[in-house]
């Protein structure tokens, strides 16, 4: 089937385009830009300016719509892939909390499961696991569980990865562990080995530390500025680390909640712009009114859209993707194209997906999110088909 969509404002990675045309053929994009030629024959879309993105790709994300990957049900990830295609979240790693083999092994069967037999149609698309722990420090665990962080003892954690890893080869696609461990180098090696992206979080590291692991391979700092040490003039701390070697990507919850607008501002002049990658760090908040939910066998209280413990620690966030970017077009006044490459087309390209996901692009698959001026979801589109369609008086989740 061949369609034509018309008079959009479409979101390239370097820049945004007024008065758009998009053709698709058979699920993929055919032609785009201005002046597209209508050979007539197909169905006829017309956006009136409205905002066209490319879908969103969050690599860290534990749950949406009152589900979490931890439930470890087929129906509870269906759900939650349902409910992040609703916010223009169309591909997604399942990210895990800390929990013992077993669980974490059952998660990982049913992730495997859910890969194989998801309709691509009416779900976000799982491109695997971001597995989240349980190699962390306890002192730096936000809301992960301190029973399930085992010690730090010489090959404990990578018996354990490897146990993992072998069960779903190729499942596992970033590994978030402390690297102050005891097992920090061979961890490293052994992703490297097995195409696993070392991503350094909940940590105790200095700067020197973090230092350390960069050249050991370690590129990629999870959540950024959470659970980890902060930057101080005297103790410069693993952040200072990321924030100045140019090889490290970094993680941002932009979500207006766990980052102050002035650090992320901060950041987005620091760092180049295909180092930068929002992430959500959903949970089974997102969508749902304030109340109690369950994380990681420890119940949150959301409470004016802040997810936190009964200590007060931050529990993940309640807020989509699409939340970041909202926050660096309207309160940082960030261009529209640099915040959407960061929920896009950089996580695609540091999972391997840029050749058919994260830009819209000719011979890339035809799917994206009209916007309206306001960025809220009106449609979602999958491979040439429209899957979402929100109405003006029902709202999307988080919206």
């Amino acid at each position: 089937m061949k369609q034509f969509i018309r008079h959009a404002t479409v979101v390239f990675p370097d820049r945004v385009a007024t008065n758009c045309d998009l053709l698709i053929e058979n699920g993929l994009i055919g032609a785009i830009g201005d002046n597209v030629p209508d050979d007539g024959g197909y169905n006829s879309y017309r956006f009136g300016g409205d905002i066209l993105i490319p879908g969103l790709i969050d690599t860290h994300v534990h749950g949406a719509g009152g589900y979490d990957i931890m439930d470890g049900t087929t129906e509870s990830l269906a759900a939650l892939s349902q409910a992040l295609l609703q916010e223009g979240t169309t591909a997604f790693l399942g990210t895990t909390l800390s929990s013992s083999l077993e669980e974490l092994l059952a998660v990982l069967e049913n992730i495997h499961t859910g890969q194989t037999d998801a309709p691509y149609h009416s779900q976000a698309e799982i491109l695997g696991v971001h597995l989240e722990g349980p190699f962390l420090t306890r002192e730096y665990k936000g809301a992960h569980v301190a029973d399930y962080i085992p010690p730090s003892i010489a090959g404990k954690d990578l018996a354990i990865l490897t146990r993992l890893v072998n069960a779903y080869p190729g499942l596992i696609r970033i590994l978030t562990f402390a690297i102050d461990r005891v097992d920090t180098i061979d961890l490293i090696a052994f992703c490297q080995s097995h195409g696993i992206i070392p991503a350094a979080g909940h940590m105790a590291a200095d700067y020197v530390t973090m230092s350390r692991a960069a050249v050991a391979g370690v590129h990629r700092i999870t959540h950024a500025f959470n659970a980890m040490p902060g930057i101080h003039h005297r103790k410069p701390g693993p952040m200072t680390e990321g924030l100045l070697n140019a090889d490290i990507e970094l993680e941002l919850i932009a979500d207006g909640i766990h980052v102050h607008p002035a650090i992320l501002e901060m950041v987005f002049r620091l760092k180049s712009q295909d180092k930068v990658t929002l992430v959500s760090d959903g949970t089974r908040a997102v969508g749902m009114p304030d109340g109690e939910y369950e994380l990681g066998g420890q119940m949150t209280t959301v409470k004016a859209g802040v997810a936190r413990l009964s200590d007060g620690t931050i529990a993940g966030s309640a807020y989509p993707l699409l939340q970041g970017i909202r926050t660096m077009v309207q309160v940082l006044n960030r261009p529209l194209h640099e915040a959407i490459r960061f929920a896009s087309l950089n996580p695609a390209q540091s999972l391997g997906v840029a050749d058919r996901l994260g830009s819209l692009e000719s011979g890339k698959d035809a799917t994206f999110v009209r916007l309206s001026p306001s960025l809220a979801v009106k449609e979602v589109w999958l491979q040439g088909k429209m899957v979402v369609e929100v109405r003006p008086n029902q709202p999307s989740i988080g919206g």
